[in-house]
């Protein structure tokens, strides 16, 4: 399964708050988008279900596949961020 936005943006630094929850801020102060769009099919998506792919734009788990994503926050961090 492919790392979703939210998985790298934890590897990338992303802190919990005290009560456990993400917010904004802190997933977009890693370089990364909070909320999208599917590049297929143009379904809303926000960063626990948005899956960053190797074309440079971000899909939906249904539009999202084995050979398009990330298997690994390592592979999408050194892809994405060079």
């Amino acid at each position: 399964m492919s790392i979703t936005v939210l998985d790298l943006a934890l590897h990338r630094g992303a802190e919990e708050g005290d009560n456990g929850s993400i917010t904004m801020g802190e997933v977009e102060k890693t370089g990364l988008p909070f909320f999208g769009g599917c590049q297929c099919c143009g379904a809303s998506i926000a960063c626990y279900n948005a899956y960053p792919s190797k074309s440079g734009y971000l899909k939906c788990g249904s539009c999202i596949d084995d050979n398009s994503g990330f298997e690994t926050v390592e592979e999408a961090n050194k892809e994405m961020f060079k």
